[in-house]
């Protein structure tokens, strides 16, 4: 009974589960990129706002791995943002420390740009608004991150 209401929603779920793929591959790879970068930093300021947005990353992939499922196999039609992102972040954590730091926060930036935009071309709005409110969460913190760089005179 619990597999034929599953199939019902089949079409709709086969479409977005690929574009869910895509975010959970950006969000794991914000989550590892932001946790290695909390342990590298040595002020508790910025300790503090990197393992936020870890944590935020993390939560976020675990709701979508939710979402999806079961992953679906992999036919090699991953769309390029991932990719790009995944390559950003391990190009901003293998940069001299005083460095990093801000190119993780610009990969963190373009992460939101990216999922904001495959949010639009998801079908199932339950996803989208549960993406939405994990987006807001993640966008709060790093707009105050420049706040308390600045009050804490780090920037």
């Amino acid at each position: 009974m619990l597999d034929d209401h599953r199939s019902e929603k089949m079409p709709s779920l086969n479409r977005d589960s690929r574009i869910l793929c895509d975010m959970l591959s950006m969000c794991f790879d914000g989550f590892f990129a932001n946790s290695a970068l909390c342990g590298r930093v040595g002020n508790t300021v910025d300790k503090h706002v990197f393992k936020k947005i870890s944590s935020l990353y993390r939560r976020l992939a675990e709701r979508l791995l939710q979402s999806v499922g079961r992953l679906p196999e992999d036919t090699g039609t991953m769309s390029p943002e991932p990719r790009y992102i995944a390559t950003a972040y391990l190009s901003a954590l293998n940069t001299a420390d005083k460095h990093s730091l801000s190119r993780v926060m610009s990969v963190n930036w373009q992460v939101i740009k990216c999922i904001s935009k495959l949010v639009g071309e998801l079908e199932n709005k339950l996803f989208v608004s549960m993406i939405v409110d994990y987006l807001a969460c993640i966008q709060v913190v790093l707009d105050n991150v420049k706040k308390r760089r600045k009050a804490a005179k780090l920037s």
